[in-house]
C-alpha cells in the first residue's frame, strides 16, 4: 500500500514540473479573473428578472374565513441593476405584508392597486422599476361567521368490467363546512363533486375529487377522497312466493306452483343476505284477458346491484277462490 501512495506522489510531482502543466494552471487563472471581471460588469447593467413574492396577512383574527382566497405568491418582473436584484431578489427572499385591520371593512378586504405597487416596490428597494405583476391588487369577501355542515353528494358515472359490478361510491367525509353570508348559506343543503367517470372498473378504487365550487361560498375542505367499491358477481338462485296483484272482493287466487325459482348475479358481499332482490306477481285482472288457465309472472328488480335476472317459469296456473 505505502509503495502504492509513493509511487503517486512520484508521478505527481513529475507533472507538477512539466511545460504543460503550468499552461493549463495559468489559462485557468484567466479563465477565473475574466468570469470575476464579466460578473462585475454584469451586476452594474439593467437586467430584467421576475420573482416569486410571498404574500402575507397579519393579525386576522380567529374568527375570520376569506371567502375568495388571496394568492399566497405574486409573480412579479422587475427592472434593476443586476446586483441590487441579487441582493433583494435573489438573497433576501422577497415578501410583503399587509396588516388586516388597515385593509377591512364591512366584510371585504381589499389592497389597492397603488397600495399593493408601493409595497412590492419597496420589498426590492428604491431604485427597482416593477414592469410587471400576476395580481395589480388584492381583493377577498370574509365572514365572521360559524361554517354550516351540509352533506357532500357525489356525482359519477361509472362502468365495470364484465363479471364485476360497482356499488354507491362512498365519500370519506360525509359532510363540509361552507361559509358566506347567511342569506346564501340559508339556500345550500348539499354540496357536490365533480363527475367521476370512470370505465372498465375490475377492482375498488379511492380517487381524489374537487367539490363543484359554489359562488361566494367557501367550501372547506374543497376536496375529498372517494371510494369506488369494487366486487365480483357471483351466482345466486332463490325461491321467490308471487304475490297477487288486484282482484275482486270475496275472490282470491290460488297459484300452482305459489313459489318460483329465480337466478341472477349479485355482489359477493351480499350473496349471504336474506333479503330477495326480485318480486313476482300475477294480476287477477288477467284472469279475463288470458286464456288456458294461466297467469303471466311479472318480475319487479328491488336492488341496482342485480344482474342478468331470470325467472324460472314464465306462467302459472291458477284456481279462483271465493269466500
Amino acid at each position: 500500500m505505502n509503495i502504492k501512495i509513493e509511487d503517486a506522489k512520484r508521478k505527481w510531482r513529475g507533472m507538477k514540473a512539466t511545460r504543460g502543466f503550468h499552461d493549463a494552471v495559468l489559462f485557468l487563472c484567466f479563465v477565473a479573473v475574466s468570469s470575476l471581471f464579466w460578473l462585475i460588469l454584469s451586476l452594474n447593467d439593467n437586467v430584467t428578472e421576475t420573482f416569486d413574492v410571498k404574500v402575507k396577512i397579519e393579525n386576522v383574527p380567529d374568527t375570520v374565513t376569506f371567502i375568495n382566497d388571496i394568492p399566497a405568491i405574486i409573480n412579479v418582473t422587475v427592472k434593476d441593476r443586476g446586483s441590487n436584484l441579487l441582493r433583494s431578489g435573489m438573497l433576501n427572499n422577497p415578501h410583503v405584508n399587509f396588516n388586516f385591520r388597515d385593509f377591512s371593512e364591512g366584510g371585504i378586504f381589499f389592497v389597492k392597486k397603488q397600495e399593493l405597487s408601493s409595497a412590492l416596490k419597496s420589498a426590492f428597494g428604491n431604485t427597482a422599476q416593477i414592469t410587471a405583476s400576476s395580481a395589480d391588487s388584492l381583493y377577498s369577501h370574509y365572514t365572521t361567521g360559524k361554517g354550516k355542515r351540509v352533506p357532500i353528494v357525489v356525482i359519477s358515472d361509472i362502468t365495470c368490467a364484465p363479471g364485476s359490478i360497482s356499488q354507491i361510491p362512498e365519500p370519506e367525509n360525509k359532510s363540509v363546512l361552507i361559509y358566506s353570508d347567511v342569506e346564501i348559506t340559508d339556500t345550500i343543503t348539499r354540496v357536490y363533486t365533480q363527475k367521476i367517470v370512470k370505465r372498465n372498473l375490475s377492482k375498488t378504487e379511492v380517487v381524489d375529487v374537487k367539490l363543484s365550487p359554489v359562488a361566494n361560498v367557501k367550501i372547506v375542505p374543497s376536496s375529498v377522497k372517494v371510494t369506488i367499491p369494487v366486487e365480483p358477481l357471483v351466482k345466486k338462485e332463490s325461491m321467490v312466493t308471487i304475490r297477487v296483484e288486484g282482484g275482486t272482493k270475496g275472490e282470491d287466487l290460488l297459484l300452482f306452483p305459489a313459489k318460483v325459482k329465480v337466478e341472477y348475479y349479485t355482489p359477493m358481499s351480499l350473496y349471504s343476505s336474506d333479503l330477495v332482490p326480485i318480486e313476482l306477481s300475477v294480476d287477477f285482472n288477467d284472469i279475463h284477458r288470458t286464456k288456458g288457465g294461466k297467469l303471466p309472472i311479472k318480475a319487479k328488480i328491488l336492488s341496482d346491484y342485480v344482474e342478468s335476472a331470470r325467472v324460472m317459469l314464465d306462467s302459472v296456473e291458477y284456481t279462483v277462490v271465493r269466500q
